[in-house]
C-alpha cells in the first residue's frame, strides 16, 4: 500500500510523546507476500452446511465455500508460510463426495492475503490471512448452501442493529446494491486502551462489565504484558493489538519494532495482531506499519471518522481525553458523531498516575460513559478491528467495478492490503436475488443482506 507523509502533529503530542517513549529493538521485518496452498476440487455439500476451519493464526472461518453441485472433493494440504505470509484456500468446483478440507499452514501477524478461485465466505475475523479449508475443529455454523438453496442467515456476527426485525424482503426487479453505513446503526464508537498500564488490568471488571467490546494495544516489552486478564480479554471478544514492542518513537520506527510487537502477541495468545496503534501517533510508523497492517491508528485529529471519508487508515483519527476527563464531555463526542453518522475512535492510557499511564482518567467516568453509548441502542460499540474492516469494506465496495451478463448485474471489488479475513458488509437492494458464487443470500428482516467480502463479488439477479 503506497504511503503519505502526514506532518506531525502540534504540541500536544510532544507532551505525549514525552510521556510515553520507551526502548528501541531490532528483528528482521516479515509478513510480506502470500504463499500458495494447494488447492481443493470441490465446494460445500448441496443443501447442507460446509464447515471453515480456524488456522494456527487464530482465525476461524465459519461460513465455509459455496459449491455448484452437490459434493465435493478433499482439498489437498496447504503449504506453510513463514514469517506472516498466508496460504491461499481451495478453489471451488462440483460434483464428488464430501470430505473434510484441506490442512491450513500457519499463519503470522498481519501476513498479505490471497483469495481462492470462486471465493470464500468464512466469519469471525481473526487471523493472520485469508485462509479457508479445515485445519482446526470445525465450525458447523454459518455454513453455505449447495445451488438452488438459501444460505442462512446471522453469518458475519455483527451486533444486531436496532428496529423491529420484520422488514419485508424486496420484491420485484432489481438494479442496486446499497450498503448500510455501519452495519445499520447510526453511529460507531471504538474504546481503544493502550500500553497495558496495571491500572486497566486492576479494573478490567469495571470495563467489562460496561458490556462494550474493546481493543487494547499491547506495549509487548513490559511484564504487563504477560498478564493472564489479556487471554481472559480475548476469550471475552475483545480484541488485542499491536504498539510495538519498544514503544520508540523518537528512533527510527522501524519495521523490525512492529514485527516484534506482533510476534510476541502471536506467540503469547495464538492468535495475529490485526490492528496497529502507532507509539505517540507518530507518523513515521506509517511506512513500517503499512507492510503488516491495513490499519494504523494515530492519535489525531479529534473528529469523527465519516462513511467513504478520506480519513487516513495508516493514520486514523482518535480523541485522546484530558486528565480526569468527566463523561459529559465523552458523552458530548458521541452525540456529536451521532448527527453527523461517524465513528468515535478513543485512545485510554489507564485510570491511575501511579501506574505511569499518561492523562489518566477515572474509571467510572469512563464506564459511565460506555454505558451512555450503549445505551442509544444505535450506536455501534465495537472493536478497532471490527468496525475498520466494516468501514474499509465499505469503501472498496464504493469502488467496486461492475458488468452485466444478460439480466445479472455483478459488483467486484478488492480489499486493501492485509485485511482480515472473515468480514462481511449488510446491504439492501431493490429487488432482484442477490448472490454469491451462485448462491441465493438471506434476507434477514431486519433490513439487509450479508454479504461476505472475501468472495470479491456479488450478484444481482432479477
Amino acid at each position: 500500500m503506497r504511503s503519505r507523509y502526514v506532518a506531525p502533529v502540534g504540541l500536544s503530542l510532544v507532551l505525549f510523546a514525552a510521556a510515553c517513549s520507551g526502548s528501541g529493538s531490532s528483528s528482521e521485518g516479515s509478513g510480506g507476500s502470500s504463499a500458495s496452498g494447494g488447492s481443493g476440487s470441490g465446494g460445500s455439500a448441496s443443501g447442507g452446511s460446509s464447515s471453515g476451519g480456524s488456522s494456527s493464526g487464530g482465525s476461524t472461518a465459519s461460513g465455509g465455500k459455496v459449491g455448484t453441485g452437490g459434493t465435493v472433493s478433499s482439498g489437498g494440504a496447504v503449504g506453510t508460510s513463514s514469517g506472516g505470509s498466508t496460504a491461499s484456500g481451495g478453489k471451488v468446483g462440483a460434483g464428488g463426495s464430501t470430505s473434510s478440507g484441506g490442512m491450513t499452514g500457519s499463519t503470522g501477524s498481519g501476513g498479505s492475503t490471497q483469495t481462492s478461485t470462486g471465493g470464500t465466505a468464512p466469519a469471525g475475523g481473526a487471523g493472520g490471512g485469508r485462509v479457508t479449508g479445515s485445519g482446526g475443529k470445525a465450525m458447523g455454523s454459518g455454513g453455505s448452501t449447495g445451488a438452488g438453496g438459501t444460505a442462512p442467515a446471522g453469518m458475519s456476527g455483527l451486533p444486531v442493529p436496532p428496529g423491529s426485525g420484520n422488514v419485508p424482503q424486496p420484491s420485484g426487479t432489481g438494479s442496486s446494491v446499497t450498503v448500510l453505513n455501519w452495519a445499520g446503526f447510526t453511529a460507531a464508537v471504538t474504546y481503544s486502551f493502550d500500553d497495558d498500564n496495571q491500572s486497566q488490568i486492576d479494573n478490567y471488571k469495571m470495563l467489562q462489565d460496561a458490556g462494550g467490546q474493546y481493543t487494547f494495544f499491547m506495549w509487548t516489552n513490559r511484564s504487563q504484558a504477560t498478564n493472564a486478564i489479556w487471554k481472559q480479554a480475548l476469550m471475552d471478544g475483545h480484541e488485542i493489538g499491536n504498539h510495538t514492542k519498544s514503544h520508540d518513537s523518537n528512533g527510527a520506527c522501524t519495521a523490525a519494532d512492529v514485527k516484534a510487537g506482533g510476534d510476541f502477541i502471536m506467540s503469547t495468545f495464538g492468535k495475529p495482531a490485526l490492528t496497529f496503534a502507532a507509539p505517540n501517533g507518530s507518523s513515521c510508523f506509517k511506512s513500517p506499519a503499512s507492510m503488516y497492517y491495513f490499519i494504523n491508528r494515530g492519535v489525531s485529529p479529534a473528529s469523527p471518522v465519516l462513511p467513504n471519508d478520506n480519513s487516513d487508515p495508516l493514520n486514523l483519527n482518535c480523541y485522546i481525553p484530558a486528565t480526569g476527563q468527566q463523561a459529559n464531555t465523552f458523552n458530548g463526542n458521541i452525540d456529536d458523531a451521532h448527527k453527523k453518522g461517524g465513528w468515535v475512535i478513543y485512545v485510554i492510557h489507564g485510570f491511575s498516575s501511579s501506574d505511569g499511564s499518561y492523562q489518566p482518567v477515572d474509571i467510572g467516568q469512563v464506564t459511565a460513559a460506555i454505558k451512555y453509548a450503549k445505551g442509544m441502542n444505535d450506536m455501534w460499540v465495537g472493536s478497532m478491528v471490527n468496525i475498520a474492516s466494516y468501514w474499509q469494506g465499505q469503501k472498496a465496495f464504493s469502488s467496486a467495478m461492475t458488468s452485466t451478463s444478460g439480466g445479472d448485474k455483478t459488483w467486484t471489488w478488492k480489499l486493501p492490503e492485509h485485511f482480515p479475513p472473515g468480514h462481511y458488509l449488510r446491504v439492501k437492494t431493490d429487488g432482484g436475488t442477490l448472490k454469491q458464487n451462485g448462491t441465493a443470500l438471506a434476507w434477514d428482516p431486519h433490513g439487509y443482506y450479508e454479504i461476505a467480502l472475501d468472495a470479491l463479488s456479488v450478484t444481482l439477479s432479477p
